[in-house]
């Protein structure tokens, strides 16, 4: 018996159109949060609403501590459910938006659950005094209000601004931790899933490509689909010269057949093990990103000090990142 939520060959049909969902398993272990990442349209909120009771199953299972949810009404499955706009109530205040649903007497929960989420009080605040990452926190509170057997959040971050979504993403793992939830988080971010998961589920086209711990996942990606949406540029055939001064920098398994490049995988003034040809230079926060061409590799990213100098066509000496280069089997 799989204790927490077992996912068993699921499908999910809308109409005759393929399967948004198509045969995925995954098992979500107690206190463990798993997130579900893929591009629009992967599958991924169609498999959490499936798991919420909100789609109906055209085929598998969905069971919890082993026993089936089949039939099993949402209002009765014990989960908990926060979407991308929080839906709070805009009439209540904000202590009245966590306490909905408690027994009466709950201002000690509410005000527990206000300071963990970094609204110590608010309790007397309007929803419409309030900024968007605020809302999503008294969203976060409300959810875990009634302490749910498991939290389902379907991109509950999107609708902000980056910089409020990383530093939310942070505080929602936080809060995920201290309250020992199990939780399923759907994204098509990689940083928010990283920041957020024990595990990453990848999704394409319905099917589940990959589950594993985030730092795995980024150094072993099970296929080149996957490593191009976490953002793996470049792809290098390890029996090409162009291969070789980089898997020095690497451990390579035998079985090894492709490395995979991603930004920064060369940095600019670095001890060169290989040359480039300057194509575009733009500027980020902290470090300039140099476009470059590299024989036998391609076009790829590499990254340099702020303020750096380099004019389309110039030669530079490139060095090598091994954080940010990864093996494939295939």
């Amino acid at each position: 018996m799989v204790n927490g939520l077992s996912v068993r060959d699921v499908v999910v049909r809308y109409g005759a159109a393929a399967p948004a969902v198509d045969g995925v398993s995954l098992d979500v272990a107690p206190g463990s949060v798993v997130a579900l990442l893929g591009p629009s349209g992967c599958g991924k909120s169609s498999l959490l609403r499936a798991v919420a009771g909100l789609e109906p199953l055209a085929a598998g299972s969905v069971s919890w501590d082993g026993s089936s949810l089949a039939g099993v009404p949402v209002h009765r499955r014990g989960f908990g459910l926060m979407f991308q706009d929080g839906q709070l109530f805009p009439h209540r205040t904000v202590g009245g938006n966590v306490a909905y649903g408690l027994p009466a007497r709950s201002g000690a929960r509410v005000a527990e659950l206000l300071d963990l989420v970094g609204l110590a009080g608010y309790e007397d605040r309007g929803i419409a005094t309030l900024s968007g990452g605020e809302r999503q926190r008294v969203a976060l509170a409300r959810a875990l209000a009634p302490e749910p057997r498991l939290l389902l959040l379907d991109e509950p971050l999107s609708a902000l601004d980056r910089a409020l979504r990383e530093r939310l993403a942070v505080d929602l793992r936080a809060a995920l931790v201290a309250t020992g939830t199990t939780a399923v988080f759907v994204t098509h971010d990689q940083d928010e899933a990283f920041a957020v998961a024990d595990r990453v589920a990848v999704m394409s086209a319905g099917r589940l490509l990959q589950v594993d711990a985030p730092a795995d996942l980024w150094v072993r990606p099970a296929s080149r689909e996957v490593a191009s949406f976490l953002g793996y540029e470049a792809f290098v055939p390890l029996d090409t010269p162009a291969a070789a001064p980089l898997r020095e920098a690497l451990d390579v398994p035998p079985s090894a057949a492709t490395l995979a490049l991603a930004e920064g995988a060369f940095v600019v003034g670095r001890t060169g093990v290989a040359k480039g040809t300057v194509r575009g230079v733009s500027s980020r926060r902290g470090r300039s990103e140099v476009r470059v061409d590299v024989d036998g590799i391609g076009s790829v990213t590499a990254l340099g000090p702020v303020g750096g100098r380099w004019s389309v066509g110039d030669v530079v000496e490139l060095g090598v990142e091994p954080d940010a280069l990864a093996v494939l089997d295939t």
